[in-house]
């Protein structure tokens, strides 16, 4: 696998689309990538705004984008998963093209924000100061601040975070601000699977309420997860999915 790659496409079968969170790259699913490329056909974008992929303005932005990969590679129908930024985008992508959403998972992901004025206005001030924090002091934090909470996930925050540019950060943090997925949620008919990290106890009621709001939804709690939850909890993880990807569209 080409680690410096913009978009991973590996394997055959069924295509399976893996979309990381703010931030980070698209390594961030290399346990996932190890474990279902025998049988599916593995694609994992870039987001906007990350690796050499120019950022955009919003989240449905993000969502045409990828999308627009994946009809250039031929790909028409396919289950998607994502972690936090990337799970908005799977949201957009499965609330505006069901038809070729089969299976959708969101983890450590909300549809949204911010719910009143205040808050998105406080969330404004903090994503503004973010332009001007160099993301080698992100890496400084201790990992259970960043989000990890076993040592390979923050090995791996700690490989990644340096790399980006506050103005990336900036741009994507501010897209994920103004989203509001919530008119998606009861519109969404293909199986569904919420994640959320049992140690981030910030996502989980929000997280419950949007699979309360869908059909066809599981809910699950990923124990001794954060927030990089496919990285604390692989296997965990990797089971799960196996299971919900047998589901019948």
């Amino acid at each position: 696998m080409d680690q410096k790659s913009d978009l991973i496409d590996e394997g055959t079968g069924s295509a399976l689309v893996f979309l990381h969170g703010a931030g980070v790259d698209n390594t961030l699913w290399e346990p996932q990538i190890a474990a279902f490329g025998a049988a599916h056909r593995v694609i994992v974008p870039n987001l906007p705004g990350h690796g050499a992929v120019p950022a955009v303005e919003t989240v449905q932005q993000m969502a045409d984008h990828i999308r627009a990969q994946l009809l250039d590679c031929g790909v028409r129908q396919y289950a998607i998963v994502g972690l936090s930024l990337g799970g908005m985008v799977a949201l957009d992508m499965a609330g505006r093209w069901p038809e070729e959403v089969t299976h959708l998972v969101m983890i450590e992901s909300v549809p949204n924000v911010a719910d009143n004025r205040a808050a998105l206005a406080m969330g404004r001030a903090f994503v503004s100061l973010i332009r001007f924090v160099s993301p080698k002091l992100f890496a400084l934090l201790p990992a259970r601040q960043l989000g990890a909470e076993t040592p390979e996930a923050a090995h791996y925050l700690k490989r990644v975070l340096p790399q980006r540019k506050a103005r990336e950060n900036h741009a994507v943090l501010r897209a994920a601000l103004t989203y509001d997925g919530r008119p998606h949620l009861p519109r969404l008919s293909m199986p569904t699977m919420i994640m959320v990290g049992e140690k981030n106890r910030a996502t989980h009621k929000r997280a419950k309420a949007m699979c309360e709001a869908i059909d066809q939804c599981r809910f699950v709690v990923i124990p001794n997860a954060g927030h990089i939850a496919n990285r604390d909890a692989p296997e965990f993880v990797n089971a799960k999915l196996q299971s919900f990807l047998q589901a019948k569209p």
